[in-house]
């Protein structure tokens, strides 16, 4: 796409004044849409030569002040002819950004990952993302300043973490930090998303990620199988805090409510009705999205028991996700499970178990408070007893005489 492009320098005029200076304006011009910028610098305006747009001789800084216009005028040339070489589209306001930022001494990688991480910090204690999630703006900008020692810096400009850098970046993830495929992709869209945000506020002219492509592999989600889960709720257990987090982890077994939810679960949120049913109904941490969960009668047995223990508003007592973690593969352990069972583990079982017990997806979708069918299909995975459940229905669709499809496919 080709543009038009311009600028010019003008005096922003005052009220008429003995001796008043007026303020040298900067007129950006992409496209016929123009954007204007203070330069901070005032004169007296018959010292302006309207022709040359520039300072006059009578003006003693005219030297100085005509050499910082000339810089400006060079510098936004640059980034335009910059822009127009790599084929991006471009904005008044993408080079008015530009320009300030330049002039401001523009963020550095890891300033602007700060800055992120006390904004997601503010929103974490505002109630609008979850500690998790604000935790992991944390791990990027830590991973990040590593990086740069890496490099041999402290830290670096903007424009130096090119497409290269990338690379570099993603081979440190991988290598220094060991980190698997899809983690160091996790890693990597959280630092896409902060160059992304610099780019689209005008701080930086290209995107280094535009021609970058995460990498990821299929990974197989652990869950337990119904032996395993009767396995675990039929031990006996002596020990308070496993028989603890056993409970908390058998209710996300058969409600798929996910830890975050868990730790903030209000007793008042369980909803009993005429006919004794009871139904969770709440907004997921991690996407404010609605899920309603009818209780089946082992959660309902928990939900009870919790309801009316102690006088907290939440239904659970408040553990961390690290301590529930180590208390669950010491119950897998007892429980001679040689999985490896985290809290997460009960959410992909409840997804696993829900499509065995032949629940329509959608419904699944709906109580696990998914946006859209294909996070529910990650979760809820065919077994083998589900795909062996569905040729014994084919075999018996045969014995009755419904052969016509068999018949198709032999031919």
């Amino acid at each position: 796409m080709r543009h038009s492009f311009s600028i010019y320098f003008y005096l922003k005029r005052r009220k008429l004044q003995k001796d008043s200076k007026s303020t040298i304006m900067l007129r950006i011009i992409v496209n016929n849409k123009a954007a204007d910028v203070s330069l901070k610098t005032s004169i007296l305006q018959e010292h302006w030569d309207k022709q040359n747009r520039r300072v006059s001789d009578m003006n003693p800084e005219a030297h100085d002040i005509n050499a910082y216009l000339d810089k400006v005028s060079s510098t936004l040339q640059h980034h335009y002819r910059q822009a127009q070489l790599e084929g991006k589209q471009l904005t008044a306001s993408m080079l008015k950004q530009r320009f300030m930022a330049t002039g401001s001494n523009p963020p550095s990688l890891l300033k602007m990952f700060d800055k992120q991480v006390k904004d997601a910090d503010r929103l974490a204690h505002a109630g609008q993302i979850s500690m998790s999630h604000s935790n992991r703006h944390k791990l990027v900008y830590r991973r990040l300043e590593e990086f740069c020692k890496k490099m041999g810096r402290q830290d670096m400009a903007l424009e130096q973490f090119d497409r290269q850098m990338i690379h570099e970046l993603e081979l440190f993830f991988r290598t220094d930090c060991r980190l698997s495929i899809n983690t160091t992709a996790k890693m990597m869209s959280m630092v896409r998303k902060g160059i992304l945000w610099a780019y689209r506020c005008g701080i930086i002219l290209t995107n280094p990620f535009s021609t970058y492509r995460i990498k990821k592999e299929e990974s197989q989600k652990q869950y337990l199988n119904r032996q395993e889960i009767i396995r675990i709720m039929g031990k006996r257990l002596d020990i308070p805090r496993l028989a603890s987090i056993r409970d908390i982890f058998i209710f996300s077994c058969f409600t798929g409510i996910a830890y975050s939810d868990i730790c903030r679960l209000r007793k008042d949120q369980i909803i009993s009705d005429s006919d004794k049913s009871m139904y969770i109904h709440l907004y997921r941490t991690k996407t404010n999205h609605p899920a309603f969960i009818p209780l089946l009668p082992q959660a309902k047995k928990i939900a009870s028991f919790y309801i009316g223990k102690g006088e907290s508003e939440y239904l659970f007592p408040t553990i961390s996700n690290q301590k529930s973690n180590a208390y669950l593969k010491e119950l897998a352990d007892i429980c001679h499970i040689r999985k490896r069972v985290t809290f997460h583990v009960a959410r992909h079982s409840f997804g696993t178990l829900m499509l065995s017990s032949g629940i329509p997806i959608e419904s699944i979708a709906k109580m696990m408070g998914h946006t859209n069918i294909n996070s529910t299909q990650v979760y809820a995975q065919v077994t083998d007893r589900k795909i062996s459940g569905d040729m014994d229905q084919l075999m018996k669709r045969r014995q009755k005489g419904d052969t016509v499809l068999l018949t198709e496919m032999s031919e």
